[in-house]
């Protein structure tokens, strides 16, 4: 932060908030001074949060450590005066403050985009692009100086679109097995469920179809587990009807051109399809276990307000939650990266598992600069970051994997993977083999884990009555979300911050994940250990369990 004086009165500039257009985007006029928006303030807390690395170690169980929401509110929440000197402000500008729940760091400020300008000292300007279009803020944002410090971000003044799946993800060829076989296959014990538990799903955009759901439990003879979604922003389940469906799968069969669908109806029936498959891999996966839905705004406040709502939203925080959702970390603002990432880890310290898809254009990713950059939040150090395998054959619980790196259609896929630039290297990952970042500097390695990504050994699916195949990182995060909600109910604990006991019980030379050494995501080769296309490799589910079960205490 910095003063600078705007007018007759002394302003502290709020940094981070530099808007990173998108190529291709072109100025559309200023905003609505008369249309209502909502922003989200980013207030400082009561003490800062710990490193969880050293907090937590590498032992297992985490749950003397897990704070329950109350304590972190105590501990880390906001300060009863700062948010009275908010109101103040919100007052002043004719804006409405919502109500501020527990230890949550943001509020919400509602008004006119004219009372939002003056607010905070910028200009609100509309934005064309062949993604969407969206509003960003000109000039630099700022308050009062009577906020300076107590107001550390503003999210909603940016709706530019900040996370993305691929096309490749989906193919109609006939899929591999069905969930109930690949459980199998990754040694899912035939009597593992997630009974008493919860997932969270973080959806941006489309929805599911009830039936599609009825129908694909039926098929796998299973009862339908409890599905429920949540609104976050205004946003709610609105799936694309059956016939836009079917000519999203079209594009993706090559069966019809990518040029003769509407840029809409692409969007809405493949996040339909993302949000379905999500839903359909957690529930077979993990029976027994409810499954809430969270759907928000493609954009840095949706994402940011949707993970603090499902963690904090119900009177018990969920067992795990799944991301299949990213960006380029060099893309993303700061006040957008370390906002996030305080949630990310207030999750962690609420002993929530939160499993993130490492991406689906390999280690150069879209990248602006010719070097390999890894996906947010897959890169926060606080989650369990997903990988790609390509399943080459099964026997039994025998399977033979590489790194999936493939083309379907003339679309080429790739496991997400390298080392952040913008995250430091986390204890547990030393001596793990973990290179250099594309700047030559040490960072955290991307991913962690690894699951079936490839589109020709994907489970059966049902998304607008059509049959297609699971794939993509996006299914690899909802199956281990699946898998800690089980283990969580099996061994009756939380498993909450995993991550570093797993490089543990790696460092050990005990064998709960299958490493995969052989294939490349673009970049980095798969090999022996840790490696930046599959990390510590896939899930042994029965023999994971059977390592925690050695070192796990009953829970509190």
């Amino acid at each position: 932060m910095k003063d600078v004086a705007a007018g007759n009165n002394n302003r502290t500039v709020l940094e981070g908030h530099v808007h990173a257009p998108l190529q291709g985007e072109k100025p559309a006029g200023r905003t609505d001074p008369n249309s209502q928006l909502q922003v989200t303030l980013l207030l400082r807390r009561r003490s800062e949060l710990p490193e969880l690395c050293s907090a937590f170690g590498s032992k297992f169980p985490h749950t003397r450590q897990h704070l329950t929401r109350e304590a972190l509110a105590a501990q880390h929440g906001p300060i009863s005066e700062d948010i009275a000197q908010v109101k103040r402000f919100a007052i002043e500008h004719q804006l409405e403050l919502g109500e501020s729940a527990g230890y949550r760091h943001g509020v919400v400020l509602s008004g006119t985009a004219a009372s939002i300008e003056r607010a905070f000292g910028l200009s609100l300007v509309e934005f064309e692009h062949p993604r969407a279009n969206y509003r960003a803020a000109t000039g630099s944002v700022s308050v009062p100086h009577e906020l300076s410090g107590i107001v550390q971000g503003v999210l909603g003044l940016t709706t530019r679109p900040c996370a993305r799946r691929t096309t490749v993800h989906h193919d109609t060829i006939k899929p591999f097995w069905t969930a109930c076989e690949m459980a199998k296959a990754y040694g899912f014990p035939p009597s593992l469920n997630a009974a008493r538990q919860s997932i969270a799903l973080i959806e941006l955009g489309g929805g599911y179809h009830i039936e599609d759901l009825q129908k694909f439990f039926s098929s796998l003879s299973m009862p339908m587990p409890s599905i429920r979604w949540v609104g976050v922003g205004g946003v709610e389940n609105s799936p694309a009807p059956a016939d836009q469906v079917r000519q999203f799968l079209d594009v993706v069969e090559g069966k019809r051109k990518l040029a003769d669908v509407p840029e809409d109806v692409l969007i809405v029936a493949q996040t339909t399809l993302e949000v379905t498959m999500d839903i359909e891999l957690a529930g077979a996966l993990a029976p027994g276990a409810e499954i809430v839905v969270y759907m928000a705004p493609n954009t840095e406040q949706g994402i940011h307000d949707a993970v603090s709502q499902a963690i904090s939203g119900r009177e018990t925080p969920p067992a795990s939650l799944s991301i299949s959702w990213g960006e380029p970390e060099t893309g993303v603002s700061d006040v957008y990266l370390n906002s996030v990432n305080e949630v990310l880890r207030d999750a962690a310290m609420l002993g929530v598992t939160v499993c993130v898809s490492s991406g689906d254009e390999g280690a150069m990713n879209g990248s602006m600069d010719g070097k390999p950059v890894v996906n947010f939040p897959a890169a926060s150090p606080h989650v369990l970051s997903c990988g790609g395998s390509a399943v080459k054959s099964v026997h039994g619980e025998k399977v033979l994997e590489s790194a999936w790196n493939c083309a379907l259609h003339g679309m080429r896929g790739a496991t997400g993977g390298g080392v952040s630039r913008r995250f430091q290297p986390p204890q547990w990952q030393e001596k793990h083999g973990v290179p250099l970042a594309p700047t030559g500097s040490e960072g955290r390695g991307v991913p962690d884990v690894a699951g079936p990504a490839d589109p020709h050994r994907g489970c059966a699916l049902i998304v607008g009555g059509e049959c297609c195949s699971s794939a993509g990182t996006s299914a690899v995060a909802p199956l281990w979300a699946a898998l800690i909600a089980c283990i969580n109910s099996t061994l009756n604990t939380r498993c909450g911050y995993i991550t570093p006991l797993l490089y543990e019980l790696a460092k050990h030379n005990l064998k709960p994940l299958r490493e995969i050494t052989e294939g490349n995501n673009g970049f980095y080769e798969a090999g022996p250990g840790w490696n930046a296309c599959t990390g510590l490799g896939s899930p042994r589910a029965g023999a994971l369990i059977a390592a925690l079960r050695g070192k796990a205490e009953p829970a509190r």
